[in-house]
Parts: C-alpha cells; structure tokens; sequence
C-alpha cells in the first residue's frame, strides 16, 4: 500500500506540474510485469533465478509542443530464489524504483529524456541498496494503423550513487528498456511489451560486483488526455 501511495504521487506531481505549466495532452498507464529475476556475483560464480510479478505505473504530460515531463514507478518482488534442486525461504529479491524526466521533442515520434533515479533493491529483507543516480534516455511513439501503435524506450544511468549498508557504492549503474504495442479505442488503450531492467552494484576501485536484472512481457492499460 505505501508503494502504491508512492506511485500515485509521482503521477499527480507529473500531471499536476503539467496541468500548471497549461499542458495540452497527457497519458496515464498501469501494467503487470511478468518478469524473470536474476541476481549473479561473478567473483563467486554465483548466479540464481526467479519468478517476479511487479507492477508498473507512469504517465507523461506535454507542457508545449515539445516540451513535457515524464514519470514511472515500478515496484514488486520475486519468489523465493533457487539454489540448486530447491528454493531458500526468504531469500528474494524486491525492486522499487522511481524515474522522473524532463523531455524534448527532437524530431516527430522521437525525445531526449534526462532525470532522476530513485529507488531499492532488498535482497532477503536484510540486505538493502539505496539508490540515486541521474538518467538520460530516450523515447519513441508512432501510429501505424487504426488505432494500432508501437512504442519504446531506452534509459541509462551511467553513475548510480547505492548505499549499502555503512557502505556508498558510487561505482554502481542502471539500464533499462523496453518496447512495445498499443491499441486504442477512444481515449482508452491496451498495452503490451517486453521491458528489461539491470542494475550493477559495485564501488569505486574494486572489481568485485553484484549484478541484478528483472526482463519479461508485461500488459496493461492506459487512459489518454
């Protein structure tokens, strides 16, 4: 429930920044992810796998004709890791991440993006990295039938601040993708894709690193204004 709180704050400080900026057109969305968790250590050769069920939520406004602002908040956690033949009790992963961006039009059906990444990554309800980084991405939309659409979105934040502990990880990055199609009939829409996000955990000159990733298909729905 808190996280959903969240979320929702996000999107009504995105529309309602919009709505004040006299923002002309905006979209609302929220989907189900079905993704696949990995977390692997490389140093160790460590490399386990789980299902995940998270939930997505992001919503963008125009504030000119190529000015706007964009949010998304996912949230979730997997099952119960694998380590060999059977699963360890309590031992996950569970992901919560907020991005905010400003974007600007560059050309038709194609924004720069640039913002904030804020979010958690607890592994076994114990172990928790806090992060913070800034992220430049870029999107894409395009209308290629009645009704029928396709998007996609690329976002990476080259240096992510992860608190760990007592410790910073400030050697730490994000990157995240995905890519999609939409149907819409009126102001409503359907939605559905395949979206990707890896975060590595690592501190400034050490070679050792912790690498996690949530990939699948998702689907959702989406209200356009």
């Amino acid at each position: 429930m808190k996280r959903l709180l969240v979320g929702s704050l996000v999107l009504c400080m995105v529309l309602g920044f919009g709505s004040f900026a006299l923002a002309q057109t905006g979209t609302v969305s929220v989907d189900q992810w079905f993704a696949n968790h990995t977390l692997s250590d490389p140093g160790y050769d460590v490399k386990l796998e789980a299902s995940a069920r998270l939930t997505g939520i992001s919503g963008e406004v125009s504030i000119t004709d190529k000015l706007g602002v964009a949010g998304s908040f996912v949230f979730g956690k997997s099952d119960d890791f694998k380590v060999g033949d059977s699963t360890a009790p309590d031992f996950y992963g569970e992901l919560s991440s907020v991005n905010l961006a400003v974007q600007y039009q560059i050309v038709p059906m194609v924004k720069a993006r640039a913002g904030l990444l804020t979010g958690s990554y607890i592994i076994d309800k114990d172990d928790k990295f806090q992060m913070t980084g800034i992220t430049l991405g870029a999107a894409l939309d395009a209308v290629v039938g009645d009704g029928i659409g396709v998007f996609g979105e690329a976002v990476y934040a080259p240096i992510v601040n992860a608190k760990y502990a007592d410790q910073e990880l400030k050697d730490s990055s994000m990157m995240a993708f995905e890519a999609g199609g939409t149907y819409s009939f009126g102001e409503f829409a359907v939605k559905g894709g395949y979206r990707y996000q890896g975060y590595t955990f690592k501190a400034e000159s050490v070679d050792e690193k912790l690498s996690s990733t949530f990939s699948g298909l998702f689907l959702g729905v989406g209200f356009h204004f």
